[in-house]
């Protein structure tokens, strides 16, 4: 609150150097949550007479700008229950100062002691108590067709920093040898690896040596006859439909554990860690698919109870 002192949120300057990064971002972004946040009265006391939203005229400030404050007598800093208590009703030769005063005798013939509601735009673009980030995101962002591979790479239990590593992998984005020497020519473009081709995202998920012996230990009994190293294919693979869930997830979640795993280990190795070895990460990503197993299964969906046997069945 030090940050607003008397003003209010939606009041304070765009190029205030006050506060931390994030909270910069935020005075910036205002104009497009405008639209999403309005204020339902009660008692008035927490609402900004001239910032928040409160009345079908939209914001005060909006319409009248800073003269308005000196047309309704009503200061910036004022809130609604202020402008009930602190002046009288006034008649204006200015139709919209009267359509304000309407607006807020209105407020004021339904005033009771309750908290003033904060409403949020949600679905359908009905105002809400409750603040939904996902419909709040449905509301700002560009629809597009959807993709083929969404299940292989959203789905539920996985892990979202895994599900991401997988979802650049899938757009090509990694920051891999190849695309190093494309922003830079002395880049070392090599695999560190296995060091003998140039480090690619179909060389890394499982053409090289050293990958693709991780992927066989612990891939080859989840896909059997269907067991490939290329990188195509097992996308096709996993995003296919599978007759059983709990194959479906061990396989899914198996893929972006051994992505995501190898991708750290390159990480370690370019900045100049000490190596591990293939049969460690795959011991690492065993512990880490047992764990997810048994977690599932502490939060309480029983759909998954026949996957930690499922998963050591495929270490046989």
């Amino acid at each position: 609150m030090y940050l607003l002192k008397r003003d209010n949120f939606w009041s304070l300057k765009e190029t205030t150097s006050l506060g931390s990064w994030m909270w910069r971002k935020l005075i910036k972004f205002r104009a497009l949550a405008k639209s999403f946040c309005k204020v339902e009265i009660q008692n008035g006391q927490n609402t900004s007479f001239w910032f928040d939203d409160w009345s079908r005229m939209g914001r005060m400030m909006d319409v009248l700008g800073n003269r308005g404050c000196v047309d309704m007598g009503i200061s910036r800093h004022m809130s609604v229950a202020e402008a009930w208590d602190r002046r009288r009703r006034r008649r204006h030769r200015t139709g919209v100062l009267n359509l304000m005063e309407e607006a807020l005798d209105s407020t004021r013939q339904t005033r009771n002691s309750a908290q003033d509601v904060v409403l949020w735009r949600g679905k359908d673009d009905v105002y809400k108590p409750s603040f939904s980030t996902k419909d709040t995101w449905n509301h700002i962002r560009t629809t597009a067709t959807t993709v083929t591979w969404h299940n292989g790479v959203w789905f539920p239990h996985a892990t979202p920093k895994f599900s991401f590593c997988v979802w650049l992998a899938v757009h090509n984005r990694l920051s891999t040898g190849d695309r190093m020497l494309q922003w830079n020519n002395g880049a070392l473009g090599t695999c560190v690896l296995c060091n003998n081709a140039i480090e690619s995202r179909d060389h890394l998920f499982f053409s090289c040596v050293f990958c693709s012996e991780v992927w066989s230990a612990v891939a080859k009994n989840i896909f059997k006859a269907n067991y490939s190293t290329d990188w195509h294919t097992i996308l096709n693979l996993i995003c296919g439909k599978w007759q059983n869930r709990t194959e479906s997830f061990t396989a899914r979640y198996a893929f972006q554990t051994v992505v995501s795993v190898i991708w750290r280990e390159r990480n370690k190795r370019r900045h100049g860690e000490s190596p591990n070895s293939a049969s460690r990460l795959t011991n690492w990503i065993d512990k880490q698919i047992r764990n997810r197993f048994s977690a599932i299964r502490l939060i309480g969906d029983r759909r998954y109870d026949k996957g930690l046997q499922a998963w050591f069945d495929t270490r046989n």
